[in-house]
């Protein structure tokens, strides 16, 4: 079965590293939101922080994600679609319509196609233009999982900022910086900064609804840049329950319907994840060395990675330094925003961190 229904959000998730490496370490500062235009009343960053949090808010609107990570050249093949390597480059457009945790629809528009998830009550759809296939499955019933999503990580400003203030720490100084105006909504400017200097990253700002305190635009600042590194924001939005009809979704003229049943596949994920003896047991997930800013994601096996992100990987380390310590020796790659080191044993560190915060949690792995 083909990998988009088995969760649909996992398949953007790659774009999302540096927002999960900054993720979420958050404190609660005390600066006061400003006078400066728009004109709103003060509001303290706690306040923000918990009204974001509860915010509940159909809508729909036309996104934009423009990534600057300073990367090398990556293969046409992956650059030019809509799949979740394509998000790594260049800004990409999109349109979500939402009404309910239910009811969804997200449409990514490449140059030459389109791929939409809709979710419509117990209904799912994805459905790609390039080659006129629609997947189909009814989701079933919660068996302590989350349902299949169908917002792509970092692709929403709201899935973006969920992430950054998933968890709250003291390694974030979080203030309240004026005001801004972001598709034509007024907005506070929420300002996450890192207290560690090993983060490669300046500054995250928040723009959030001064209305319905849903975030309109996330935006990672690296040190010394003059644009973002990162941003997801709204071009324009609609504070309004969608139309019905906006998620009733049938396959074009033509289309090949493909028909899957998710409780099949969860319940094979489940007998597979749990048979050691299998001859192809389920690979080790990634870990995580340290917390907050400074946070290192550990990918035990690169080797495991399907053909498109090999392809990725070496296309990111062809032009990586050659370096060596007590972890051994490898590949280390270092941009405006992420770091990545590639071990000669195939274990990949990325962390959006500087190369001596990279090699400090290489050198601990083993012990």
């Amino acid at each position: 079965m083909p990998s988009l229904l088995r969760s649909p959000a996992s398949r953007w998730a790659v774009p999302a590293v540096a927002i999960t490496a900054v993720g979420a370490a958050v404190g609660f500062g005390s600066v006061l939101a400003g006078a400066s235009s728009p004109d709103l009343p003060e509001r303290t960053a706690a306040d923000l922080l918990a009204s974001v949090a509860g915010s509940e808010q159909p809508f729909s609107g036309t996104v934009v994600q423009t990534s600057r990570l300073g990367l090398p050249d990556l293969p046409e093949a992956v650059t030019d679609g809509v799949g979740p390597i394509a998000l790594l480059t260049g800004s990409h457009t999109a349109r979500i319509w939402y009404s309910s945790p239910d009811q969804a629809r997200f449409a990514l528009t490449g140059d030459l196609d389109e791929t939409n998830i809709i979710r419509d009550g117990d209904d799912l759809w994805v459905w790609s233009s390039s080659t006129n296939t629609a997947e189909h499955a009814v989701v079933p019933p919660h068996g302590g999982r989350d349902d299949p999503a169908p917002v792509p990580e970092a692709v929403s400003p709201q899935v973006a900022a969920e992430a950054l203030l998933a968890a709250v720490d003291p390694t974030t100084e979080v203030t309240v910086d004026g005001t801004a105006e972001v598709a034509g909504r007024a907005a506070y400017e929420l300002v996450l900064a890192p207290r560690d200097d090993g983060s490669l990253i300046d500054d995250v700002r928040l723009a959030v609804d001064s209305e319905t305190s849903m975030p309109l635009r996330v935006q990672v600042n690296s040190d010394g840049a003059d644009e973002p590194a990162f941003e997801v924001g709204f071009t324009s939005v609609t504070m309004a329950e969608p139309s019905d009809d906006v998620f009733r979704f049938n396959p074009p003229p033509g289309a090949t319907v493909e028909e899957h049943d998710l409780s099949d596949l969860r319940r094979h994920d489940d007998e597979k994840s749990g048979d050691l003896t299998s001859p192809h047991p389920a690979a080790t997930p990634p870990t995580v060395i340290g917390e907050g800013w400074t946070s290192v994601i550990v990918i035990p096996d690169v080797s495991l990675a399907g053909s498109d992100e090999t392809g990725v990987i070496d296309a990111l380390l062809g032009s990586a330094s050659r370096v060596s310590g007590s972890y051994g020796s490898g590949r280390l790659l270092e941009t405006g925003l992420v770091s990545a080191l590639l071990l000669d044993d195939g274990r990949l560190l990325l962390g959006a961190v500087t190369p001596e915060v990279l090699e400090q949690a290489a050198g601990g792995l083993d012990s």
